[in-house]
């Protein structure tokens, strides 16, 4: 026998050493762990580490579970609701599927663009309001300005009549006043006496007596 033939006798009985170890290995338990079924896959719980007879459920991609177990290729988990069951470990992955992360972006961005939509039609009524005050305030300086000016003409007016009674009183002479008014005086004498006369001839058959 040579070299070669013992040397790979050896090596093949390590490997056979090596492989019987890892099958007559004993389940461990794990510290729970998180993880979660690959992307696009639908993988069925089981109530038995075997997996057979009818699954329990089937979980979707995405869904999250506790690993409370690893027994080879399989492996005891925990539900978020509480259920428990053994799956196939290969069909578990500790990031969350890619698929799952854009459902949820998605749905982040949607309700994002409700949000957006939301605040842009109350910005809108917050713009149509203000274009109302301020067509009010437009109004309402309008009816001032217009307002004043009547005010400021209505001012003119009164200071010219004003000054026009002032004059028109400056441009009568004094004397002329009291001449005007005796000839008042003198003429409402002689109306009194020329009527007191002929009362008193009608009286006295057309005679005077006094």
């Amino acid at each position: 026998m040579t070299k070669d033939f013992f040397y790979q006798r050896s090596v093949l009985m390590v490997a056979l050493f090596a492989g019987m170890v890892m099958i007559s290995w004993p389940s461990t338990p794990l510290r729970a762990e998180t993880m979660f079924v690959t992307d696009m896959l639908q993988l069925e719980l089981y109530a038995t580490a075997e997996m057979t007879g009818m699954p329990l459920r089937k979980l979707k991609s995405g869904d999250r579970l506790e690993i409370l177990e690893s027994s080879g290729r399989t492996a005891h988990v925990q539900l978020e609701s509480g259920e428990s069951g053994w799956v196939k470990s290969l069909y578990l992955q500790t990031d969350e599927p890619a698929r799952t992360r854009i459902n949820k972006l998605e749905d982040t961005n949607a309700s994002l663009e409700k949000s957006v939509t939301r605040l842009r039609a109350q910005l809108g009524d917050q713009q149509d309001r203000v274009a109302e005050l301020e067509t009010v305030r437009d109004d309402t300086d309008s009816q001032a300005a217009a307002e004043a000016e009547e005010l400021k003409r209505l001012r003119i007016e009164n200071t010219d009549m004003e000054e026009s009674l002032t004059a028109y009183s400056s441009s009568v002479p004094l004397g002329w006043v009291a001449a005007f008014l005796v000839l008042i005086l003198a003429g409402g004498f002689a109306a009194g006496w020329y009527w007191f006369d002929t009362r008193s001839r009608a009286r006295h058959g057309g005679y005077r007596i006094y």
